[in-house]
């Protein structure tokens, strides 16, 4: 499957919202509670929550900074 541009513009801050959610929410969950029984149940419902906050904040952010970085990049 390929994506036409701005598509691939959409899913790529989708995936990166996504996935940087899971490993902080994981990495931070180990961290403070270590391993227990029910981890992945209380993981899951944290990751769910970060998702809610964290895919709108992508798709909010990302254009800023793109915007901001290129204002400051040479061509």
């Amino acid at each position: 499957m390929k994506f036409k541009p701005q598509q691939a513009h959409i899913v790529f801050i989708f995936l990166v919202s996504v996935m940087m959610t899971a490993v902080m929410s994981f990495a931070i969950l180990m961290l403070r509670v270590g391993w227990s029984s029910d981890f992945i149940l209380i993981w899951l419902a944290d990751f769910a929550i970060g998702c809610l906050f964290s895919i709108p904040a992508g798709f909010l952010l990302v254009p800023m900074i793109k915007r901001w970085i290129d204002k400051r990049t040479e061509t």
